[in-house]
């Protein structure tokens, strides 16, 4: 609590999946089947992920979203059809089973959830700087390096989202 960096935009949130409360930003990202970073936006921690969804979503303009468990909630579903945006999340065991109408949901969600993973070990949790400025400049470098690895493995195999044969690739 005591921490002064980035003070005027990150705060303390939670992270339900991993049990344990954080001091940061939170990184909303558009990701494209083929495992592209198209577009992303950056909101504090503390923000629920419900809280800013239409928001974030109006922006990104695509009538067809796929979330995971963070953006559950029928009243949600339904402004955002009201908007045209069609929010496919799962479903929970407790829920009126609903049919997930979207071929290979589990699939292209995997795919989002690798992307995620990459930026990851590529630095994007970790990234650490004292103003905006830098923040931003760390996270689209991070973004950059994922894109072009991704870029230079798909020349290789065109159906992968290794980037660790982007690392062969720009080794030669």
């Amino acid at each position: 609590f005591r921490s002064k960096v980035l003070g005027d935009y990150a705060n303390v949130g939670y992270n339900a999946t991993k049990g344990q409360s954080f001091y940061g930003c939170k990184c909303h990202a558009l990701v494209s089947e083929s495992g592209y970073v198209i577009d992303y936006t950056i909101t504090p921690a503390s923000m629920a992920d419900r809280s800013m969804t239409e928001e974030v979503l109006s922006q990104f303009g695509t009538p067809t979203v796929l979330a995971d468990m963070g953006y559950l909630g029928q009243s949600l579903h339904d402004r955002l059809e009201l908007k045209g945006i069609d929010l496919i999340t799962p479903v929970r065991k407790n829920m009126k089973q609903k049919k997930i109408l979207f071929p290979n949901f589990s699939k292209r969600r995997k795919v989002i959830e690798r992307v995620f993973s990459f930026l990851t070990n590529l630095g994007a949790e970790r990234c650490k700087s004292r103003s905006s400025q830098g923040f931003q400049l760390k996270l689209e470098m991070i973004l950059l390096a994922y894109s072009l690895l991704l870029k230079s493995a798909k020349s290789l195999e065109p159906e992968t989202l290794r980037y660790s044969i982007g690392y062969q690739v720009m080794a030669k």
